[in-house]
């Protein structure tokens, strides 16, 4: 087998595997931003009182629904409706992703 062939194959696998790589270092990115999901999740429905730290929570859980959808388009799925269903993501969350939050809820 002539080198520039070997050379060749040896650049395909070296893709093939970093491809690979960077599939599961994507799958693990969402899986991580899932549970902090899930955890934002879980002190917003903790605390029901209407008052400046369920701001600060709510605002919190917009940045972990912010930070979860834009990991899933990474990993090439698109339309993310149907998992902030699954997990029960309030509408006045999603209602205010890509919104700055306001300087008197600042952690």
């Amino acid at each position: 087998m002539p080198a520039t062939e070997t050379l060749a194959l040896v650049s395909e696998k070296f893709v093939a595997v970093l491809k690979h790589e960077v599939a599961e270092e994507k799958a693990g990115a969402l899986g991580r931003c899932a549970r902090l999901l899930e955890h934002a999740l879980q002190r917003f429905r903790s605390h029901d009182r209407p008052d400046l730290n369920r701001e600060r929570l709510l605002w919190d859980l917009v940045e972990r629904v912010e930070a979860f959808v834009i990991q899933r388009e990474a990993c090439g799925l698109r339309d993310s409706r149907h998992a902030l269903k699954f997990y029960g993501v309030p509408h006045e969350a999603i209602a205010r992703v890509g919104a700055r939050r306001p300087a008197q809820v600042r952690r």
